[in-house]
Parts: C-alpha cells; structure tokens; sequence
C-alpha cells in the first residue's frame, strides 16, 4: 500500500522514542525547576491561567487584556527607541533604514493579527477562542518586542 513506509505509530507516554525505553519522570529539584521554566514560558494563556486559580473566565479575560495593555506599551517604547537610534545614524541609507523599520512593523501587525485569527478560527467555534486570539498576540508581540530590542 502505497504511504504506508511513512505511517507513524503513536507516542507512548513516558517512553523515549528513540531507544523505546522507559523515562525516568520523578519529580527531582533540577526537574520541577526545569518544569517551572517551561511553564513561565509557556505562553501568556498558561500564565493567566495560572494566575486566575478558580477563578471565573472573566478573570482569564482581564489578565489577557491586562497582558495585551502592557506588552502593547513595551513593543511601542522599543519601537521608538530604535527608531530614535537609526535617526542618529549619520548616513544617506538612515531615510531607506527607516522606512524599512516601519514597513517591517506593518508586516508583523498585518502577521499578528492575520496568525491570532486563523489560531482563533481553529477553535472551530469553541467558547475559548477569543482567549486563544489574545494569548496569541500578547506572545507575537513579545517576540516582536524582543526583535525590536536586539
């Protein structure tokens, strides 16, 4: 049957795919760490959920919002220092540098927003996907932040 070379079988949980041998997932100090890592991580949707405890959604809404204002403000501030700093640039390219800049930002807005719809537009309707639309900007633009300071 023409494909089937390329099936795959499904992960066991708890075993390395590699050598099919058992992995050791007790909890130890270097792993809970490494876990909180990944968790801090992971995304601004696990942190407010974490945040919120029990708490109602709307709580989850607020901290989306409240994550959006902020990390709105952080990609602004570092969009307009690099800005600034190519405008000091003494250069006949700093007008062509400058317009790249802004084109550069539209794209990843016109990116953002078009990446967040499609995450959101997955949920196939489900009651979460304004959340996923949110948590998926505040992360885009924390990259983009993080581009913009580098």
């Amino acid at each position: 049957v023409i494909g089937t070379a390329f099936a795959q079988v499904p992960a066991k949980p708890d075993v390395n795919p590699i050598t099919n041998d058992a992995v050791n997932t007790a909890s130890t100090p270097t792993t809970t760490a490494a876990k909180t890592a990944v968790t801090s991580d992971a995304g601004a949707l696990n942190e407010c959920y974490s945040t919120i405890g029990d708490q109602p959604r709307t709580a989850l809404q607020s901290c989306l919002e409240r994550k959006t204002r902020e990390v709105t403000s952080q990609m602004n501030i570092a969009y307009k220092k690099l800005e600034a700093q190519t405008k000091e640039v003494d250069s006949s390219a700093t007008a062509k540098a400058l317009a790249s800049l802004l084109a550069s930002q539209k794209a990843f807005e016109k990116f953002r927003d078009a990446q967040c719809q499609w995450e959101g537009d997955s949920a196939m309707g489900g009651s979460g996907a304004g959340d996923f639309v949110s948590a998926c900007k505040v992360d885009l633009m924390r990259f983009r932040t993080q581009q913009l300071s580098d």
